[in-house]
């Protein structure tokens, strides 16, 4: 049997992406990402707390580093992207 190496048709970017879990969400112009966590902190009396990282590589070492954490409510998250228009979906008045 011959050994073949057979490549998955995926991107570099969809491989790191597998890499870093379903929390990560990358930066499209650096090497910065948010990673959400597997669970929010709860239910409270704004909403459901998520507590947000907001990622960096380190330069002297090829990990990963925190520059910053926030603490959102789901519900906030939601109306932001949701009042987010397409650029091709915009109308004129």
């Amino acid at each position: 049997m011959k050994n073949k190496v057979i490549k998955f048709p995926i991107s570099r970017s969809n491989c790191h992406k597998n890499k870093m879990g379903n929390g990560y969400v990358p930066c499209m112009v650096s090497d910065r990402w948010i990673q959400f966590p597997k669970k929010s902190a709860g239910h409270f009396e704004g909403g459901e707390f998520i507590e947000i990282s907001i990622m960096t590589h380190s330069y002297t070492k090829d990990e990963p580093r925190k520059l910053c954490d926030m603490i959102v409510t789901r519900e906030d998250l939601l109306r932001a992207i949701n009042a987010i228009t397409e650029p091709d979906k915009e109308t004129s008045d």
